[in-house]
């Protein structure tokens, strides 16, 4: 079997390696050749700076020079360090240069843009900036001035203060919608700005912010740099994906860097001359897996494939080549194929809609099984079973919900039953005279009973922790000969949940004999897990209870038509007899299988979570003894801090020898930094993860002298040992089609004069009657739309944008949209609009535009990627598992279209566009505005904004929405009085804290007195 850990042309190691070592090493300086022109009048010394940069590794080094020659997407295989990148690329751009002004030379700080950072990059990015600067400064004996990175985050703060961050320079980090605003505005002017650096490149649409960033800075600015990264090559799928990035860009060079690039090969397999220290190589930890978990893990994927074939048969015309179950183990398996439906979704049979939940339930079942204990595991099952089906009613019928189809395949039971199995099997005990005797210390007093046998659960531990246990005990006794290792042990998960289960089971892991042979149990920590299944197991009882007492009173009301079961025959498998021989009975097979699922006479009963025997627990509880708090096992973990809630003891500060400590984290975007800032000796992947595996390189490469053993642990022939193969694979195969891509892209070329708006047809949209005393429009008017800022999270300002109309931002108190001085539109997507409708904050809206505007408009917007139906988004998911309810569905659709009838019964005159996406939206805009004027941005803004508030600038106030709508829900505050109760309190403390007098002063008699009731109501 070929290795997990490396594998890609290896061939070329011992040619890369002589090329290596024949090298010399090149002092760590890059040279900045693409100094930013601050305006045409400025002329730029023509000095070459020289900049420092920690770049340990040869090809990064190339990558930054390439970078700074010319504008470009970089595409980085997974774990290559771009973090380290992105941060020497910022810190070589944003060095001061040198300006020639008139007769004088000035020094100016380059201003960069960061966008689409998330938070732990850029607190890492920070990191890696201020160390560069601290270095520079050190190496020029200078003083550390101004912020390494400025973070602007959302709307914490003004505009002013933004404009006093952005003439400082320097690299910011901002949101996009910040940004696009601010550009628009004026707060910055796009020939300002240095260049933009985007990050996570695959990430961009044509319709993004990004994407309207990029377009408007390059309109204005022709000669600052774009730069962009990716190190998610699988991302770029579709036809032609690079020229499409590209285009959205508005870049024509891409950098190509998989793994196995010659330079990046030959920069990580590099070994230090004449060193034969093992250490850089791998273990590999094969661990096999229980009999039980191959059983459950075969049977989950038989139930897989049945719902795939399934799915496929339902849906042959959308199904794809994707829908394999070669792709099973690929990350985005069930988000793919529920895009792939989305379009569709209002058609498709409820039976299609079950099977794409079943799927991601199924592949959640698979990943639990790898990492979850035996009992956390079966709660997992059990509660899946729960909530597809009901237990008998009062009179009983078995009275079902939508039961998932894998339900009545016969895997279905083989996972239910081995899980059952695993957790709480039986197994029993046989105990010699012997044994007891050295126990009880005598055999008089003992029953033959006691002599023979007793029961315990079985309690299956997971096959990785006696292996996790060994290879520490093994470390710990290379670490005692050695004598002169001071690092730490450091143990990497996937996530969380795992690094909380290893963090307590370590501590109370024990050694036994077993044949002659040493083995770790951790007997201890299953026993443990007991209380935890016991707290979930009377959770579920009393749901159930409140269940069964809410179902009794609705099973009346329920329609007849509704209570079919909805399965298909492909799961019967031929055991669709009828239960009755009298009379045939609609869903009488799958009813038949649930019945069989849930009935105590059958020979499994693995549909209910059993009781626990309170003898068997009882003995659990005594052979784990009175210990806790006290650990007696043999490795202490000393990173994870467990505070006791109930314990008033003032903790204990204990030193801890650095060579003792066992450290386990979870994998997450800062594996390069954590692993060089820990320097473990030894590194044990408790799970594969394709990233750190090749952090884990980049540290081997990097530190020569101290390498860390690195021990790789997984399951053989299961789906984790799939899942890596296949992240691998799809990883080389992605570059392989990028590169083939590159090689046949076309020459691009850009004048001044190209337009990359839309080519919309203007004499389609503009109208040349003069009627009723309108203005004459021609194609060469500018368009303008007044767009309300907290609009800039949609999509349509950029499409609007990109369709030759000019966005103006403005805080608006009535409206989203000013299209002309008599029209005003309350834009609203789907998930917004039902959420205005059951807050009512869309009545009061409608209230607002028909007093302020001629023509109010409703828009409701849907996504141009789903359907144009409101069923995608009045589905109701009841239960984890479960497709949303066919009633529940149909009932709040029908509730979303009548209130939508109410609310034009109350506003009549009311406009509603319905558009199936922004693209439509933009179209139907051009169209209301060609027999129009423009807007007057004056009148907009205070439309709705009481004169008498003004800021201490004279400006409008920007107020808080949410506490609005709060004290508007208060009894005698409404609309017509709520701006004195603004005026008059500042806050919602100081209304609540507010006398009576002052509230009758504020709201008049009635309505004061009913407000100062409301709020000082006791409810005792």
């Amino acid at each position: 079997m070929s290795s997990l850990f490396v594998g890609e042309d290896e061939e070329l190691g011992q040619t890369l390696l002589q090329a290596n070592e024949a090298h010399e090493e090149n002092p760590n300086e890059v040279s900045n050749h693409n100094l930013p022109q601050s305006s045409v009048s400025e002329e730029i010394d023509e000095e070459v700076t020289e900049v420092c940069c920690t770049l340990p590794l040869k090809f990064q080094q190339e990558i930054v020079e390439d970078m700074l020659s010319r504008d470009g997407l970089l595409i980085l295989g997974r774990g290559l360090g771009w973090k380290t990148i992105a941060a020497n690329l910022l810190h070589a751009l944003c060095s001061p240069v040198s300006l020639q002004k008139g007769p004088g030379v000035v020094s100016k700080r380059s201003l960069i843009m960061v966008l689409n950072a998330r938070e732990e990059e850029i607190l890492s990015l920070e990191e890696e900036l201020t160390e560069l600067q601290w270095i520079d400064n050190a190496s020029k004996l200078e003083s550390n001035d101004g912020e390494a990175l400025t973070v602007i985050r959302g709307e914490a703060t003004t505009a002013d203060k933004r404009r006093r961050l952005y003439d400082k320079g320097g690299v910011v980090s901002v949101t996009s919608r910040v940004l696009a605003v601010d550009m628009l505005s004026g707060v910055i002017q796009c020939n300002e700005i240095t260049g933009l650096l985007i990050v996570h490149a695959e990430t961009m649409k044509e319709a993004s912010n990004e994407s309207f960033i990029v377009n408007l800075y390059r309109d204005e600015n022709d000669w600052g740099f774009v730069k962009a990264i990716s190190d998610e090559p699988e991302s770029f799928t579709g036809f032609t994906p690079l020229a499409t990035s590209l285009k959205v860009l508005r870049l024509t060079n891409v950098f190509l860097w998989p793994r196995f690039h010659v330079d990046v090969s030959s920069s990580l397999q590099a070994r230090k001359k004449g060193s034969k220290d093992d250490r850089r190589s791998v273990i590999e930890i094969n661990t096999k897996m229980s009999y039980k978990m191959k059983k459950i893990q075969a049977a989950i994927l038989a139930c897989i494939e049945a719902c795939l074939n399934e799915l496929k048969r339902h849906n042959g015309s959308l199904a794809t080549e994707y829908w394999d179950m070669e792709n099973v183990h690929d990350r985005d398996f069930v988000p793919r194929i529920r895009m792939a439906l989305d379009s569709q979704w209002h058609r498709i049979t409820y039976t299609s809609k079950q099977l794409v939940y079943d799927l991601g339930t199924l592949k959640e079942f698979l990943r639990h099984l790898l990492s979850s204990d035996s009992l956390k595991f079966y709660q997992t099952v059990q509660n899946i079973i729960d909530s597809n089906v009901k237990q008998k009613t009062g009179t009983g019928a078995l009275s079902t919900m939508t039961i998932s189809p894998w339900l009545n395949l016969e895997e279905a039971t083989t996972i239910i039953s081995f899980a059952k199995e695993r957790a709480l099997g039986k197994l029993r005990i046989e105990e010699s005279k012997t044994t007891l005797e050295e126990q009880d210390g005598s055999l008089q007093e003992l029953t033959p009973e006691r002599i023979s046998s007793h029961e315990e659960y079985n309690l299956e531990s997971q096959p990785k922790w006696g292996q996790l246990g060994l290879l520490l005990e093994d470390i710990m006794h290379e670490k005692a000969i050695l004598g002169n290792v001071q690092q730490p042990i450091l143990i990497m998960c996937s996530d969380l949940s795992t690094t909380r289960q290893l963090a307590q089971l370590l501590p109370i892991l024990e050694v036994k004999e077993n044949g002659g042979r040493k083995v770790f149990s951790a007997r201890k920590y299953m026993i443990r897990r007991l209380n935890d299944y016991l707290a979930w197991k009377e959770l579920s009882r009393l749901t159930k209870q409140i269940n069964s007492e809410l179902e009794v009173k609705e099973e009346n009301a329920a329609l007849k038509e509704e209570d079919d079961i909805h399965t298909s025959k492909t799961f019967s498998r031929g055991r669709g007899e009828p239960i009755s021989k009298r009379r045939r009975t609609r869903g009488a097979s799958t009813v038949a299988s649930v019945t069989r699922l849930h009935s105590s006479a059958g020979s499994n009963q693995v549909s209910e979570a059993p009781d626990l025997d309170p003898v068997i627990v009882d003995n659990l509880k005594k052979e784990v003894g009175d210990e806790d708090g006290v650990e007696s096992g043999r490795f202490d973990v000393n990173d994870e801090i467990y505070v006791d809630e109930t314990s008033t003891q003032r903790p204990e500060i204990e030193h801890i020898s650095q060579s003792e400590q066992i450290v386990i984290e979870s994998y997450h975007g800062n594996n390069n930094d954590f692993i060089q800032e820990l320097c473990p000796s030894h590194i044990i992947m408790y799970e594969p993860n394709l990233p750190f595996i090749r952090a884990v390189e980049i540290y081997q490469a990097v530190n020569k002298d101290t390498p860390a053993k690195t021990y790789f642990m997984y399951y053989g022939t299961s789906v984790e040992e799939q899942k890596h193969l296949m992240q691998i694979k799809k990883e080389k195969d992605a570059f392989t089609r990028l590169i083939r891509e590159k090689a046949n892209l076309g020459r691009h070329y850009e004048t001044a004069e190209d337009n990359n708006k839309f080519r919309l047809q203007r004499s389609d949209v503009v109208n040349t009657r003069i009627a009723g005393g309108a203005g004459f429009r021609t194609e060469s008017d500018e368009f303008r739309v007044i767009v309300d800022i907290r609009e800039f999270t949609s999509s349509l300002p950029g499409i609007l944008y990109r369709a030759g109309i000019k966005v103006v931002p403005c805080m608006l108190t009535v409206g989203d949209y000013i299209v002309t001085p008599k029209v005003c539109v309350e834009r609203k997507a789907i998930p917004d609009l039902i959420s205005s409708f059951k807050s009512g904050r869309l009545y009061t809206q409608c209230e607002h535009m028909f007093r302020h505007y001629e023509l109010p408009t409703l828009l409701i917007e849907f996504d141009g990627s789903k359907s144009f139906s409101f069923e995608p988004f009045a589905d109701i998911r009841p239960q984890k598992g479960n497709a949303p309810n066919a009633v529940a569905t149909k009932l709040l659709k029908q509730d979303i279209q009548s209130k939508l009838m109410m609310l034009l019964l109350a506003f009549p005159k009311l406009k509603i566009i319905w558009s199936f996406s922004p693209y439509e939206t933009a179209q139907i805009f051009l169209e209301i505005k060609s027999k129009q004027e423009e807007p007057d941005i004056a009148s907009a803004i205070s439309k709705g904004v009481n004169q008498s508030l003004t800021t201490e600038k004279g400006e409008p106030p920007v107020f808080n929405e949410d506490a609005i709508d709060l004290i508007q829900n208060i009894p005698g505050i409404n609309n017509a009085n709520y701006y004195s109760v603004i005026n008059r309190f500042k806050s919602i403390e100081t209304l609540v804290n507010s006398t009576e007098d002052e509230l009758v002063e504020t709201l008049g008699q009635e309505n004061g007195t009913k407000a100062y009731r409301f709020i000082h109501r006791s409810l005792r």
